[in-house]
């Protein structure tokens, strides 16, 4: 199955939107945002055509994403550097089938760029900042760079991007 920015999107907006009692605790509305991104990653492919199999980083991205949301902070563009590093890091524990490793660097420039920007000025609606919050993290996993080797004789190499 492929990476579907759609799910991603509604999983956000289900977290993030506030209901009748409101937004619990911000480490409760971390976890669900790390989980929401796992079961985003998790519908992935590397460019060998192999399935996602672990992210073993989602419990901690969970926890680090309490940590910043729990804390106030002077600036959004510091919320959003701690929020890339994090994710980052989390994805950098992406497995796949016959996977070798992950390059995530290419993408985190841009996260970083799309975060700031998100946290910079508040958005109309919940449902705005979610769809960009989830174009945010599409962006940015979709450029990390998944390589391997397919067992064959020879081996088969692939690398490219999760799909």
């Amino acid at each position: 199955m492929p990476l579907i920015l759609p799910s991603l999107q509604s999983e956000l907006i289900d977290v993030y939107s506030k209901g009748k009692k409101g937004n619990p605790s911000p480490k409760l509305v971390a976890t669900k945002t790390a989980q929401a991104y796992f079961n985003y990653v998790s519908a992935g492919m590397n460019a060998g055509g192999q399935p996602f199999t672990a992210m073993p980083g989602s419990s901690a991205l969970g926890q680090d994403l309490g940590d910043i949301l729990s804390k106030s902070s002077p600036a959004g563009d510091l919320t959003a550097m701690k929020m890339a590093k994090a994710f980052d890091t989390c994805l950098g524990t992406f497995l796949s089938v016959f996977q070798n490793t992950i390059i995530t660097a290419p993408g985190l420039p841009g996260l970083q760029a799309e975060l700031s920007k998100l946290f910079s000025s508040p958005k109309p609606s919940t449902t705005l900042f979610c769809m960009d919050y989830a174009k945010a993290l599409n962006n940015y996993t979709l450029s990390a760079i998944v390589i391997g080797v397919i067992p064959d004789t020879p081996g088969i190499p692939f690398t490219g991007p999760i799909s």
